[in-house]
């Protein structure tokens, strides 16, 4: 049985090891994807803070005469007073200062974060690539589960150092397997989760009788009645949901459209937030509202489990005990890698097809 799962676990790896490192190291860039951009383009989302905000409205319509033929109907706005707004046009992204309207950048997309993202999601293959990496999570977990079995007779969790280097390499396989085991696993089981979490939502929330979150409700047009300003808007949601605050307002498509606007509370460690409410362009009434504290069952898992695969769940310990097991995955690959191939050259000058897992074992 052992030598089943030994073979097992090598040849799987030799075959998609390449897939799951990709996977592995893109996932440790994507826990600090939104650090990494703010760090990398201080211009574009730090300013100076300086009396009071303009109001959304205006600083759409300075874009809009800014870009003659662009619509701009939402803004991402910044949580912090020192933070850019900035809103998205055909093939770019906008940011402007909420203090004085001046246009701070405009960024062609995608970015490298934003390539090496949808290479995470994707492996950039669109519908196929999705299911690639669906089936490459599936593959990490055994792994994980395979490579606890392999381990647990020997137990070597410590590297020997003044050893030859093929005890070192094979210390050293083990001993980072074992200590990132628990958070890959996280990572492999939370992705397939998330491949599925439509599905897996609804019939959570259906079996609780609970209702599915709903993107978007339409407007009821009033007769003789304009429609509410996107800061009307944002004060309607967030006294709909205290105790959050706005991250982002998208305007309503159209004569029956509502606005959409995203909220997050300040235990909310996920950059776009978890909560939302859509309001009545007119009426200005919520016409549905999602909070993440009170999300029903099904809402809940996927919330819950989408911050476990980002390590967004306790904040930056997590994020980055989840990006360094992630980008661990190179030194698996590499010593695994290295056992197999000193073991054929083994074979090869022994002339004998002696078992891989007599050597490894």
């Amino acid at each position: 049985m052992r030598k089943l799962i030994f073979n097992l676990h090598l040849y799987t790896a030799l075959v998609a090891g390449v897939f799951v490192v990709i996977l592995g190291v893109t996932g440790s860039i994507m826990a600090f994807e939104e650090e990494l951009d703010h760090m990398f383009n201080p211009a574009l989302f730090r300013i100076q803070p300086g009396g009071q905000k303009l109001p959304i409205a205006q600083l759409l319509g300075s874009l809009r005469a800014a870009f003659p033929g662009q619509r701009f109907s939402g803004l991402h706005i910044g949580s912090k007073p020192d933070e850019s707004y900035y809103t998205g046009v055909k093939g770019a992204t906008v940011f402007v200062n909420p203090y004085t309207g001046q246009v701070l950048g405009v960024r062609p997309q995608p970015t490298t974060l934003q390539n090496i993202h949808q290479l995470h999601l994707r492996l950039l293959l669109g519908p196929t690539g999705k299911s690639v990496v669906n089936i490459v999570s599936f593959i990490l977990v055994w792994l994980v589960l395979s490579g606890i079995y392999l381990w647990w007779p020997l137990k070597r969790a410590r590297i020997k150092f003044g050893a030859s280097l093929w005890r070192v390499v094979f210390d050293t396989h083990h001993a980072v397997g074992i200590y990132s085991a628990l958070f890959l696993l996280a990572a492999g089981i939370s992705g397939i989760v998330i491949h599925f979490d439509g599905t897996i939502g609804d019939w959570l929330n259906e079996a609780v009788h609970a209702r599915s979150p709903v993107r978007m409700v339409p407007s009821t047009p009033i007769e003789g009645v304009a429609p509410i300003t996107p800061d009307e808007a944002v004060q309607r949601a967030l006294a709909a949901i205290p105790g959050t605050s706005s991250i982002a307002v998208t305007g309503p498509n159209g004569p029956k459209g509502s606005y959409d606007v995203r909220l997050r509370f300040p235990e909310d460690l996920t950059p776009g937030g978890r909560s939302w409410v859509v309001v009545d362009q007119y009426s200005g009434k919520p016409l549905f509202i999602e909070n993440s504290r009170t999300a029903p069952a099904g809402t809940w898992t996927i919330i819950q489990n989408r911050a476990i695969h980002t390590g967004d769940i306790l904040g930056y310990p997590t994020k980055i005990l989840m990006s360094v097991s992630c980008f661990m995955l190179i030194i698996q690959a590499i010593t695994g890698y290295y056992m197999w191939l000193k073991k054929l050259r083994v074979r090869s000058r022994a002339g004998e097809a002696e078992p891989v897992s007599e050597i490894l074992a």
